[in-house]
């Protein structure tokens, strides 16, 4: 029986759940905090926020923007509370680091805790039927197609699109005189079971989303790419089955977890964010770069009716 109670204790998942447990409990995360913590007020002063700008334009070479300032202004602060609640918790009793690594590690504590949550009865066929098409396999296509190289025909593009068309479609399915006609092409010309994705990549997505959209058993044309104009044979279109949960469960559960994680951490720094008096001091706007692009706009166009007034006078 003690062996049996031994092994029982040397599992990571129990120990992680009486540590969590103990933790959780002693702190009291989402309650007051105590009252020998007195420091609730979280200043960002325009110091701190013009460090944060030189340090952007030292790293990217211009001014932020004000909606990228803003991000790193409540990346400061999601940090700086997570840090506090970490000293709060004596986490950094027997780890001496910085001050970023004190809120990474109450942020993963958290993480991990949410990780152990599991879903309640048909929660999971829930998540799965909102999300899925995200878990759906990709349809394929398997074609070829004949190139009419714009750059080599100029203006005759499509006139001789057109023509090569007729005398395909006359043809019937493509045989070795048809793939004798066009241009040359400089990637493939024929795809073999293919996903949008597979040609979206050596074609570009335009093309990708035309070419999905062809019925199979004959000749398509002219159809665009960023390369010119194509003609396109479908030889077989195969749309994938509908998806069963039972057989992508493993994702659904992780791609659950991922959501419900991200939703306990928003909750906890937001509560961890209330207990705090936030106050952000202006922002330096001649050093945001918005605010310079929408200044420069505004000095073009006084000089532009300046320069209207002056010719009409």
């Amino acid at each position: 029986m003690s062996n049996r109670l031994t092994r029982l204790f040397k599992e990571p998942l129990l120990q992680f759940l009486i540590i969590g447990a103990a933790i959780y409990g002693a702190y009291a995360l989402f309650a007051a905090p105590e009252d020998d913590y007195r420091d609730t007020v979280v200043l960002v002063d325009s110091k701190r926020i013009d460090a944060m700008i030189s340090e952007w334009e030292s790293r990217w070479n211009r001014s932020p923007t004000r909606q990228e300032i803003n991000g790193l202004i409540q990346a400061y602060i999601k940090e700086d509370v997570l840090y506090r609640q970490a000293v709060a918790m004596g986490l950094n009793e027997d780890d001496p680091i910085t001050r970023r690594r004190m809120a990474q590690k109450l942020e993963f504590l958290t993480s991990d805790l949410a990780q152990l949550q599991q879903p309640a009865e048909g929660e999971l066929e829930r998540f799965f039927e909102e999300n899925e098409e995200a878990y759906r396999e990709p349809d394929v296509i398997s074609f070829t197609q004949i190139f009419v190289d714009p750059d080599a025909r100029g203006d005759e593009t499509l006139v001789d699109a057109a023509e090569i068309l007729e005398q395909v479609k006359a043809a019937g399915e493509p045989g070795e005189e048809t793939s004798q006609l066009g241009d040359r092409f400089m990637l493939q010309n024929y795809f073999a079971s293919a996903t949008e994705l597979d040609i979206r990549r050596q074609m570009g997505s335009g093309f990708a989303q035309q070419v999905m959209q062809l019925a199979p058993g004959q000749w398509h044309g002219p159809v665009l790419s960023g390369y010119g104009v194509h003609l396109v044979y479908v030889y077989d279109f195969q749309e994938a089955a509908a998806t069963v949960l039972e057989n992508v469960q493993a994702r659904v559960l992780e791609d659950w977890h991922a959501q419900k994680r991200d939703e306990f951490n928003a909750e906890f720094l937001e509560s961890l964010k209330s207990r705090y008096e936030i106050i952000i001091e202006e922002l330096p706007a001649d050093r945001l770069l918005d605010v310079q692009i929408e200044a420069a706009k505004d000095e073009a166009t006084t000089i532009d009716i300046t320069h209207q007034v002056e010719g009409s006078s």
